[in-house]
């Protein structure tokens, strides 16, 4: 049949009311200017892993075979990844590392 198991695909979870409102802003702003652009402060939060430490790995596997290399994953003491976040008006751009 093709079927597989699979995690399921990671969404944010947005109601039909935020949708909305999240549409009308769109609009309303779609024509702006450059210099209207300029006068917000935009930013954006991001995390990258340096190992893949966020438990979505999984294997498949007979009994016996929980330790052989292809089954087993890696793993750090603190998490293995930063945060970026970064923040943007007109020109100026800040970036933060944590």
């Amino acid at each position: 049949m093709g079927l597989r198991s699979r995690h399921p695909t990671r969404v944010l979870l947005l109601t039909k009311r935020h949708r909305q409102l999240r549409l009308e802003w769109a609009r309303k702003h779609r024509d702006w200017t450059m210099d209207e652009r300029k006068r917000v402060a935009w930013s954006h939060e991001s995390r990258f892993l340096i190992h893949h430490v966020d438990g979505r790995v999984r294997v498949r596997r007979l009994p016996g075979e929980q330790l052989l290399p292809s089954c087993t994953a890696g793993h750090t003491q603190a998490g293995g990844g930063i945060m970026f976040w970064g923040r943007s008006q007109g020109r100026l751009w800040d970036p933060q590392l944590w």
